[in-house]
């Protein structure tokens, strides 16, 4: 058997990757190809024997806030060793009423950056423009999640949403109302109890129209678009507003996401897919979960580390 490389992970709190959904998603991914050691902002303070040049690979998953305040606490450690930054919040260094604003350019001063990635495609090429190094990858589901579940005649939910309520999502529904249309809004709930909730629920529904003010511009957020592809992975149908940003995570692959350019289109999205074929409709939820457990996008984080991005 290989020898696996070794990775060192920057972590927040190893309790903080556990419970997340999504690192802990990507931390067993990471650890089923590299041999994996974590370390936190405080070890690497107080553990003078750590040292990051004995890995083959280093990889950041701190917040992007740990990473900006403590940039000469990391930057000690570090050394000039090469560093890739995985980060979802890409917009956090840009949007103009946050107080991280800038902090990429201050992290390519002080750390030897190889590749930030970036879980959106579109942030990519803004950063990129902008000349900052970075790699888009996908957040994904792992394999075992992805399971289409009971057919559609079984789900209990219509049209529903479970998650929290934002302005801008309430100004959608209510919209929606007015065309005679009325969703289930489900409280949040662990990401497990959500993953069970998705399997009981016909077509997920929700919208990200909340654009960002960044150099005085407003723009959309393209982003969450692993909110649709985990519909996706476990059987359910969904709806969202158009980004192009959705062709960057593969909807065309996934025939059960649908998208709309104005809430008026909303109605008959949902009608055609209440009045498909039924066996037509349950393999179409069969094929995208299918689809979503052979991608297994978590991968392209790994892929970009060893392709040197």
């Amino acid at each position: 058997m290989m020898k696996k490389k070794s990775l060192l992970m920057l972590v927040d709190a190893r309790s903080y990757i556990r419970d997340n959904c999504y690192q802990g998603q990507l931390a067993e991914v990471l650890r089923d190809y590299y041999d994996v050691r974590m370390i936190t902002l405080k070890e690497m303070k107080y553990l003078p024997w750590a040292n990051s040049k004995s890995y083959d690979k280093v990889l950041s998953v701190l917040k992007l806030r740990t990473l900006d305040d403590n940039l000469d606490v990391i930057s000690k450690f570090l050394k000039d060793t090469p560093l890739y930054i995985y980060e979802q919040d890409v917009w956090q260094a840009y949007m103009d009423d946050s107080p991280w604003k800038g902090a990429y350019e201050r992290i390519l001063k002080k750390l030897n950056v190889t590749s930030f990635l970036l879980t959106t495609q579109w942030w990519t090429e803004f950063v990129t423009a902008r000349g900052v190094p970075a790699t888009f990858v996908k957040m994904g589901m792992l394999q075992r999640y992805c399971d289409a579940g009971p057919a559609w005649e079984d789900r209990h939910h219509g049209l529903a949403f479970q998650g929290t309520l934002h302005p801008h999502r309430k100004k959608f529904y209510d919209e929606l109302a007015g065309y005679g249309v009325h969703v289930e809004f489900l409280t949040s709930r662990p990401y497990a109890e959500f993953l069970k909730t998705l399997h009981d629920i016909r077509i997920y529904i929700h919208t990200e129209d909340a654009p960002w003010c960044v150099d005085g511009q407003m723009i959309p957020r393209n982003a969450l678009w692993i909110k649709d592809t985990e519909a996706a992975a476990r059987g359910c149908f969904a709806i969202r507003d158009h980004e192009d940003e959705a062709f960057a995570y593969g909807i065309k692959d996934l025939p059960t996401i649908f998208t709309y350019r104005a809430v008026s289109e909303v109605p008959d999205i949902i009608k055609h897919i209440e009045t498909m074929n039924p066996d037509a409709r349950n393999a179409l939820m069969r094929q995208s979960a299918h689809v979503m457990y052979e991608r297994n996008d978590w991968m392209s984080v790994i892929a970009a580390m060893e392709n040197g991005a």
